[in-house]
Parts: structure tokens; C-alpha cells; sequence
């Protein structure tokens, strides 16, 4: 979408620097006094102009239209061409051959000798001597004395012409009936005849400079060349009502009427085309500009309508895209985006407060051509809420604010928790140890990750949001004479600290879990309890003496899964409890080793 906001740009930067701002926008009707057809308009400045009709009809205005006033041609024929050079000099021409000329600005009008009672379409005049009639049956008439005489021209063809438009004083082209397009390269004197590609009748035609022109016509047709005429393409108009006028105040702007009010306009010289609102339904007929603002264009019954505004409307709403409503957990420096406002846009202005009402702002800026705007670095801070808005303005003016979405910014990345306890490498004889770590700023919580394995492949404690920055394990996790390796990491809402560094730690149980007074007089492993349990239970054993002892669990197969004791330990009687919660419904025994006694007993785990 950029791309078609560049492609307005120099012509919008003109209107935009130039522009005074004026009511009403667009195209607004004005009063003509009558209900004749009227046919072609022209000005010679922002004030006055005259328009020529049906029956002789001439009007004329001093003060940009606001009144029209009609003027005696002294002839009933149609009128459809009209041209002045100076507010004083112009001339009118129409059916039967007819020329009328003034030197009071149409306070009187006379009458000149065509040679000729063909209809008489449009006239072209380079100063107030030379100019140019195109007309039906292939005549063109030229006068080099401000039409004392006029000399019919050799053109080639026998086809109706119906417009005219020279790019300077030597290179012209006429076009009309059947796809007619001839050219000239020396004032007239001779014409080539140029391949349009069409046999669709061709109205009228503007050219911008010797190499681009368009051509407008039958069924919304607009041809388009860039090299002289020597090739024509169509381009797509967006309609298909009948294009009987255009015109062209300065490079690359021109705006084509027609059938049913259409109104149609390019800033690009006719790659692109875009649609006006003419507020008539009535058939225009010609339009004309004094520059890319002020414009009118006449038609059926008496039409005037007027722009001072190129035609264009104030802008539109803005359709915000990105940041989304309500957004949270959003960057320090993202892009807020919106949908274009087109056509045309002049540029864009973005306001981001951390009010609704932006009763103060933090970021105010206009002059945004593009459809984004990537908020600065330090503008913005964390976990704060913002409003954003946008609006648009083009060379009329300045429209309605879009709707205002608001957007939470992340917070802090906090950093990784340092492990204070137990310290690595150290032996402790607790089996619900409390595991320590210092607390961190922007972290509202902490996981922790507690496994047999450097790796963290598997894990004996995988906890998350823990409000405090320690953790007491639950009983029946660890086991005895085993190593256990732990990791911290820290979060808030929005980010989480990369991990601690890991810290490991080894259980090592002495006399904890003698539960007993008196020394045992002999070996004995008792029966688990419960049995069948869920998904803890309780091994108890006595010893009578000091010895080294195992206590292992196997499953079913006879493979060992987990080594509950594997140490030194004093005469008594103990108790352990195998937590079970990582393991399978099944049948399970418990292997107790010590010197020469050995016994083993099954269990049951049920879930």
C-alpha cells in the first residue's frame, strides 16, 4: 500500500503547500439560471469563466461562479466549444459552422466566417492570434490572425473529430469518431494518421507533455501513451459510462467526466484512477481546471457543478491494524499500524499518550507518509499502559480522529536467581530439604526444577509459580544416598530469566528414620504398609547390629527402577517411604541387603 501513497506524493506535497482551506469540500452544484444543455466550460483564472449551451446559450462569471450570468450570442445554434485567452479575448463555436468572437469579455459577441456548415466541436487557442477548430467530416480549421481568416487543413481522414489538445506549438493530436487519433509535429500543416487500436468513438484527449496522453470515450475507454502516440494502451477507467471531457491543469493530474455525473481523477497520469463524488446524476459533458484545486465542470439541464478542493473530500477515519486493542506484553518500540485513508492522502499524524483523553502526550507527530509509525527507542517504559490514535489529512484538510486503542508495555527481563541453599556439592540428611535462592526484581514468580540428571532430561520436581523465592520438598520425593541437581528461573507476566546456574546436592541419611528404642535382636524386613498403596507407602526394617545396607525396588521383570538405600547405618529399627507417583499401577518388591541377610517382599500400587 505504500507504493500508492508514493505515487500521490508530488502531488500532494503541491496541493498541500498551496491549499487554503475552503468550504464546501468536494464537488458542489452551482446555480446556472437555466435547463439548457450546456456543453464546455472554460476559465482564465479562479474568478472568471464562461460556459456555452444548447441554443446559443452563454454564461458567464466574475466571482468563481457564486452568480452566472447570461450573455447575448446573437445565435440559436448549439455551442460546443469555447476558449479564451485573456478575460477579454475568446471565442465560442458550435453547430452550422458557427464562430463567435469577443474582445469585452462577451459583453457582445461577433460572428466569423468558418467556410463551413459542419458542427464545429472544440477549439484550441495557443495566443490571440493562432488557433485551432476541430470539427465533423475530418476539418480542422487554423487561423494565424485571431480568426479574421480561417484555413480548413489537410487532416487525412473523412471521420467526425471531436477533440483537441496540443502539447506545444508544433506537436498536436485531434481525435473522433472510430477510434481517430491524428498528429501533427508542424503546426497543422500536415497530419499523420496514428493506430488506436479501437473503433470505439474517442470524445476528447489531453496530453501532458509531447510523450504522455490520454484519451477518453465510448464505455469508460481511456487510452494512454507515453511515447508520442506511437503506442496505445488501455488502461482501466473503474467505469463503463461514456467519457465525453477531460482535462489537465498541470504533469500527471487529470480528472475525466461523463455519462450519469461520473467523475473520475489520476495523479499519476492516468495509471491509476480514482473515483469523485460529482453530487449529480446528470450527463457531464467538459470540465475544466485553473489548477489541481479550483475546477468545473457543466452538463445535461443546465449542470454546474464546482471544486476548490480537486474534487477530493476530507479524509476518512483512519482503520487502525497494529497494536491491537488491549494488547499486553508489547515491546518498548513497536510499530503501530492503520489502514490507508485514500484517495488522496497527504500524511498521517500519530498520538500516543498515557491518557484517553491525551489531555498530554508523549509522542505528537504529522507528516507520517507511510501507514505505520515505529514508536523511538526511550520513549516508552515498562509495564505501562498507552493510548493511540491516528488521523489523516490531505489537501482539503484534516479529518476525524480514529478510534483511540490502548496497549500495555512488557516488563523488565528479570535476571537468572542466584541458589543460596543447600550450597552445591553438599550433603545434607533431610528428605524434605528447603531449597533457597534469592529474590529477584520484576520476577512475580519462580519455577523450579529439581532432577537425578545434569540434563534435566527427566525430573523429580518440575514446579511453577512459586510466589516465594524458597521451596520446601514434599516428603516421599527424595531418596537416600542419591544426588539431586536444581535449577531456578524467574518470570513476571510477560518474560522469564534465562535459567540459574545448577547446584547440586546429595542426601545422605545417618540415623534418621530409627524410630526405635531398643536395639533390635535380629534382621527382619517387615511387610510394606499400606498394601496395596497409592502412591506412598511405608518399608520398614530392623537391624540388630552396625551394618552397610541396600534397600532396592524392582519391577515386575526383575529390573531394578530405584535405590532407596545405599549406606552405613547404626542398630535400629527404620522406616521409608517410597513415593510412587512417577511409576505405573503394577506389582513391585523391595530387596533388602545387609551382610548375609537377604529378603525380599512384593507390593501393590494401585492408581
Amino acid at each position: 500500500m505504500n507504493k500508492i501513497i508514493v505515487s500521490f506524493l508530488l502531488i500532494i506535497l503541491f496541493n498541500c503547500s498551496t491549499f487554503v482551506n475552503s468550504q464546501p469540500y468536494g464537488w458542489y452544484t452551482q446555480t446556472s439560471g437555466t435547463t439548457s444543455n450546456l456543453n464546455n466550460v472554460k476559465f482564465v483564472n479562479s474568478s472568471t469563466g464562461t460556459i456555452v449551451g444548447q441554443s446559443g446559450k452563454i454564461l458567464k462569471t466574475t466571482n468563481s461562479g457564486t452568480n452566472w450570468v447570461s450573455q447575448t450570442s446573437g445565435t440559436t445554434n448549439h455551442l460546443f466549444g469555447v476558449y479564451f485567452v485573456n478575460i477579454h479575448t475568446g471565442w465560442a463555436i458550435g453547430d452550422i459552422g458557427t464562430i463567435l468572437k469577443t474582445t469585452n469579455g462577451g459583453t457582445s459577441w461577433v460572428t466569423q466566417t468558418s467556410n463551413t456548415y459542419y458542427q464545429l466541436r472544440q477549439v484550441y487557442f495557443f495566443n490571440s492570434n493562432t488557433g485551432f477548430i476541430v470539427a465533423w467530416y475530418g476539418t480542422i480549421l487554423k487561423t494565424t490572425n485571431g480568426g479574421t481568416n480561417w484555413i480548413s487543413l489537410n487532416t487525412g481522414t473523412s471521420n467526425n473529430l471531436l477533440g483537441i489538445s496540443f502539447a506545444n506549438s508544433s506537436t498536436g493530436f485531434a481525435v473522433g469518431w472510430y477510434g481517430t487519433i491524428i498528429k501533427t509535429t508542424n503546426a497543422g500543416a500536415s497530419w499523420n494518421t496514428l493506430t488506436s487500436g479501437t473503433s470505439s468513438t474517442l470524445e476528447d484527449v489531453t496530453f501532458f507533455d509531447t510523450q504522455t496522453g490520454l484519451i477518453v470515450g465510448e464505455n469508460g475507454r481511456v487510452l494512454r501513451t507515453t511515447n508520442g502516440g506511437t503506442n496505445w494502451s488501455t488502461q482501466t477507467s473503474g467505469t463503463s459510462n461514456w467519457i465525453s471531457g477531460i482535462t489537465s491543469p498541470h504533469a500527471n493530474f487529470a480528472t475525466m467526466v461523463g455519462e450519469l455525473g461520473i467523475i473520475r481523477t489520476t495523479t499519476n497520469a492516468g495509471v491509476n484512477w480514482y473515483s469523485q463524488v460529482s453530487n449529480t446524476g446528470n450527463w457531464l459533458s467538459k470540465i475544466f481546471y485553473v489548477d489541481t484545486l479550483n475546477g468545473w465542470a457543466v452538463g445535461d439541464y443546465g449542470t454546474i457543478i464546482h471544486t476548490t478542493t480537486g474534487g477530493w473530500l476530507l479524509p476518512t477515519t483512519p482503520s487502525l491494524g497494529g497494536v491491537s486493542n488491549n494488547a499486553t506484553c508489547i515491546s518498548l518500540t513497536p510499530t503501530v499500524s492503520w489502514s490507508i485513508v485514500f484517495p488522496p492522502v497527504c500524511t498521517y499524524r500519530v498520538q500516543i499518550s498515557t491518557s484517553n483523553a491525551f489531555s498530554s502526550t508523549l509522542i505528537d507527530t504529522s507528516g507520517v507518509l507511510y501507514l505505520n509509525y515505529p514508536i523511538p527507542s526511550s520513549k516508552l517504559s515498562y509495564g505501562t499502559n498507552y493510548y493511540w490514535r491516528v488521523v489523516a489529512k490531505n489537501q482539503v484538510g484534516v479529518g476525524p480522529w480514529s478510534s483511540v486503542r490502548n496497549f500495555r508495555t512488557t516488563y523488565q527481563i528479570p535476571i537468572a536467581p542466584v541458589l543460596v541453599a543447600p550450597v552445591t556439592n553438599s550433603y545434607i540428611s533431610n528428605l524434605t530439604p528447603i531449597l533457597d535462592w534469592d529474590s529477584v526484581n520484576s520476577a512475580s514468580t519462580f519455577r523450579i526444577r529439581v532432577s537425578e540428571d545434569s540434563t534435566f532430561a527427566t525430573t523429580v520436581i518440575d514446579t511453577n509459580g512459586l510466589v516465594l523465592s524458597k521451596y520446601q520438598v514434599t516428603e516421599g520425593i527424595l531418596q537416600n544416598s542419591v544426588k539431586y541437581y536444581w535449577i531456578v528461573n524467574a518470570s513476571n507476566s510477560c518474560v522469564t530469566s534465562s535459567w540459574s546456574l545448577i547446584s547440586n546436592f546429595r542426601i545422605l541419611l545417618t540415623n534418621a528414620g530409627n524410630n526405635g528404642i531398643e536395639i533390635p535382636k535380629s534382621f527382619k524386613l517387615y511387610d510394606n504398609y499400606p498394601n496395596p498403596f497409592n502412591p506412598v507407602t511405608t518399608i520398614k526394617f530392623d537391624i540388630p547390629v552396625n551394618r552397610y545396607v541396600k534397600l532396592k525396588i524392582y519391577d515386575i521383570m526383575g529390573r531394578e527402577i530405584t535405590n532407596l538405600l545405599n549406606m552405613d547405618l547404626k542398630a535400629g529399627t527404620y522406616e521409608y517411604k517410597w513415593n510412587a507417583s512417577n511409576y505405573s499401577s503394577g506389582m513391585y518388591f523391595y530387596k533388602i541387603e545387609t551382610g548375609s541377610f537377604i529378603d525380599v517382599k512384593r507390593m501393590v500400587l494401585i492408581k
